[in-house]
């Protein structure tokens, strides 16, 4: 899966500068391709939020029973606490379970991608890059932002998690920067940084100590923002 021609010594030198690096065309072509077609058309994704400090996951079958009273409180409870800058409110589908079509060889697939980021190979390629040498496992999620959907600012540093790196694939071919969704950094007092698109099959790769988020999806995007999105992990799973 992974790209053998990727240049891992002028990737290890952008990663030290700053603890982040952008791997353009991490998986080969065929890879990356089968991915964002079965990702996009044959993933069953819940809707993910916190609501007064509770994370809470809606299967779509559950979004689409709520009544419109139900639907404008669930609403207005996630924009009152983003308006706080707290929340996020997006779409995904966690890898390690079993999956929901055993028999669908689509599905059965994109949970390979799984035990591939598990695999020595890629630990070993993250740990070049990045110079940590602890690694021991990796967990994923493919997520599905759409209008209205965000990640509020924060860090991904939970030390009961053991958590080193965070990373994000993208998925989605021709996004449009003012479509939202970008990657943004900011400094540890909030000041704003810089943000980066996404690219399709490329892989950002940041140390978790970096405050970050997933700006505001726009009502006039023309397609979801996909992409496989977690931790590398200094213990296993």
């Amino acid at each position: 899966m992974l790209n053998p021609d990727l240049d891992r010594a002028a990737l290890a030198k952008q990663y030290a500068v700053d603890g982040r690096v952008r791997v353009e065309n991490i998986l080969t072509a065929e890879v990356a391709d089968r991915i964002q077609d079965y990702c996009s058309n044959h993933l069953q994704y819940d809707y993910l939020t916190n609501i007064d400090g509770k994370n809470v996951v809606l299967t779509a079958a559950e979004m689409k029973n709520l009544n419109q009273q139900q639907l404008t409180e669930l609403q207005q409870s996630i924009m009152a606490q983003a308006a706080e800058g707290i929340g996020f409110f997006y779409c995904g589908y966690k890898m390690g379970r079993e999956a929901d079509d055993p028999a669908d060889e689509r599905v059965r697939y994109l949970h390979s991608v799984f035990d591939f980021l598990n695999s020595d190979e890629m630990l070993s390629f993250i740990a070049e890059i990045s110079g940590c040498n602890d690694l021991k496992s990796a967990d994923a999620q493919y997520t599905r932002y759409g209008a209205g959907q965000f990640l509020t600012r924060h860090i991904d540093d939970e030390t009961s998690d053991m958590r080193r790196l965070a990373y994000v694939i993208s998925f989605t071919k021709g996004w449009h920067p003012d479509w939202g969704g970008l990657l943004q950094f900011f400094e540890d007092d909030g000041t704003p940084r810089d943000a980066w698109a996404p690219v399709f099959n490329s892989m950002t790769l940041f140390d978790v100590r970096h405050v970050h988020a997933v700006t505001f999806i726009a009502p006039f995007l023309k397609r979801p923002r996909l992409s496989l999105t977690g931790w590398f992990r200094a213990t296993a799973l």
